[in-house]
């Protein structure tokens, strides 16, 4: 086996397990379209998805508030999400924030999966058996890239044949647009290959 492809494909492996948060129901008032992050994805997202939640307190007149903050994508805007709410799940505060994404929820990755699968130039490569699709790690956004630059949500997808072991393809899915936009991307070129 090529120590060279096999190092990068378990290097994304690693970074799409440890950006998995766990998720929590939550009793909340406000009125935004929630995807859950356990919910099966059957076709293009839609609605804001919460990546990952905690609890976090300030002190406010000498007295603790407690508050439950979370970051999610909003798909219906293109945006990444900072959202506080109270004690009670009311909402104290939504706000844009740029330059930080949420990890991908399980909908959000099995969406990248059945897009790698069904994009013809992928499909021989990663239809057969043994081959195992990641998604995730870092989120791909380049300044001035036509397919993955502002209100864009592209994703790193690796297919490794050998039940894992062996890298085939590394693809960027951008789940925005519901697309592969790079389905030969290889960080070492300056050109890719791209969907129009």
């Amino acid at each position: 086996m090529n120590l060279s492809i096999r190092l990068p494909a378990l290097l994304v492996a690693g970074l799409c397990a440890a950006c998995a948060g766990p998720s929590a129901p939550v009793k909340r008032t406000d009125a935004s379209a929630t995807i859950s992050a356990d919910t099966a994805a059957p076709g293009r997202l839609h609605g804001y998805v919460v990546g990952r939640r905690h609890s976090d307190f300030s002190w406010k007149d000498g007295k603790e508030r407690r508050y439950e903050v979370e970051y999610g994508w909003d798909y219906d805007q293109g945006v990444a999400l900072r959202k506080s709410f109270d004690e009670n799940g009311a909402l104290l505060k939504s706000q844009r924030i740029k330059g930080e994404e949420s990890p991908l929820t399980e909908a959000e990755r099995e969406r990248v999966r059945v897009l790698v699968r069904e994009y013809p130039e992928l499909k021989p490569v990663v239809d057969k058996p043994g081959v195992v699709i990641w998604a995730g790690g870092f989120v791909y956004r380049k300044p001035g890239d036509p397919h993955c630059g502002d209100k864009t949500r592209c994703i790193h997808a690796i297919a490794a044949a050998d039940d894992g072991d062996t890298a085939v393809s590394h693809s960027i899915v951008d789940l925005q647009s519901d697309r592969v936009v790079y389905p030969f991307y290889r960080p070492s070129d300056e050109k890719t290959s791209a969907q129009h």
